[in-house]
């Protein structure tokens, strides 16, 4: 699974404390297809908690799934800055030496 749609899921849980999967379906606009392998994947991978609760299936981002969000949002911080940084050219690595 990309992993451009695991973080998206991960997102949105976070935001929330337990989300039906119903209302996962809505807030990122995906079929049941796609979203009942995913959730599996999260499940196993120990991301995302799974429970039943009056027949009905609610899921939950775990201590994992934070951390994962933390280290992407960081990740991203990096690329971000290195992005904006000059080039470095052979004048200033020159001038460096």
């Amino acid at each position: 699974m990309s992993l451009g749609l695991k973080e998206r899921v991960l997102k949105v849980l976070s935001e929330t404390e337990i989300l039906h999967a119903r209302d996962l379906l809505r807030k990122l606009d995906i079929s049941v297809t796609v979203l009942k392998p995913l959730m599996e994947e999260l499940v196993r991978e120990n991301l995302v908690e799974r429970f039943s609760h009056g027949g009905y299936t609610f899921y939950r981002i775990t201590e994992e799934g934070k951390g994962l969000l933390m280290q992407l949002d960081k990740q991203k911080e990096i690329e971000g800055l290195e992005e904006r940084a000059p080039p470095e050219t052979e004048e200033t690595s020159e001038e460096g030496s």
